[in-house]
């Protein structure tokens, strides 16, 4: 009895783990098998206070949306180049957005009211490995 207990229990155990090892960066970025996906860091959860975005920013708000909120694997998700900022509206803070490119795909990053920090992550294969 104990031996069938045994294992059900690994069995269990085998089961979940091999789950959980199947779920990629990819998978989270991208729920619900589409194209793109959009992924946000409010402003509790985001302690750097910039008031706009330039690369440095966006690239530490990519690592912390990737390895601490998505939990995906250390170097799963790697900046191919760095990323690119520019005002659109230059008078409008709110209007700085940025250019990521990954090997995972691309993100468009920006600010809404300078707080929160909104991603926009697009699979795409020009831009993958």
């Amino acid at each position: 009895m104990k031996k069938l207990l045994l294992s059900g229990i690994f069995f269990l155990a085998s089961s979940v783990t091999g789950f959980s090892q199947e779920i990629t960066c990819l998978n989270k970025l991208l729920p619900y098998n589409r194209h793109s996906g959009l992924h946000q860091l409010a402003s509790d959860e985001w302690p750097h206070a910039k008031d706009y975005l330039d690369s440095e920013l966006v690239t530490l708000s990519l690592n912390f949306l990737t390895q601490s909120k998505l939990f995906c694997r250390n170097g799963e998700m790697v900046i191919k180049i760095h990323p690119i900022c520019t005002s659109i509206i230059t008078d409008i803070a709110q209007s700085n957005t940025c250019f990521a490119y990954t090997n995972l795909g691309y993100f468009v990053i920006s600010k809404d009211n300078n707080k929160n920090i909104n991603f926009i992550f697009n699979r795409d294969k020009r831009y993958s490995e």
